[in-house]
């Protein structure tokens, strides 16, 4: 999956294919600051794809819930009337997001 990098008045932000709005919504929210380096979120995948936890729900992050399981990744939107969620393979999902990390930290570096 493309995923772009747009200079947002000196702020990276991602720019991501149609249908992935909640995905871009996520990232936007918990991985856009500069100090943020995701880890805790990296490290919730592995466990699921390495076996560790057969399922994992973060309920904890800004305003979405995330449920990983070992085949895909569901970010739910809990706050919208019809609960609107955006589903994806979790290997996707992990590239996308170690991608965006590498991207963004790139980003501040220049």
């Amino acid at each position: 999956m493309r995923l772009e990098l747009i200079d947002l008045n000196g702020v990276p932000v991602i720019s991501l294919p149609a249908g992935y709005d909640l995905l871009e919504a996520f990232i936007g929210t918990n991985l856009q600051d500069k100090d943020e380096n995701g880890v805790w979120l990296i490290d919730s995948i592995n466990e699921v794809l390495n076996g560790k936890v057969e399922n994992s729900t973060l309920g904890d992050v800004k305003y979405f819930v995330i449920q990983l399981n070992n085949t895909s990744v569901k970010i739910i939107d809990p706050y919208s009337d019809n609960e609107a969620y955006c589903e994806l393979p979790i290997i996707t999902f992990k590239n996308i997001i170690v991608n965006w990390l590498k991207q963004k930290d790139n980003y501040y570096i220049d």
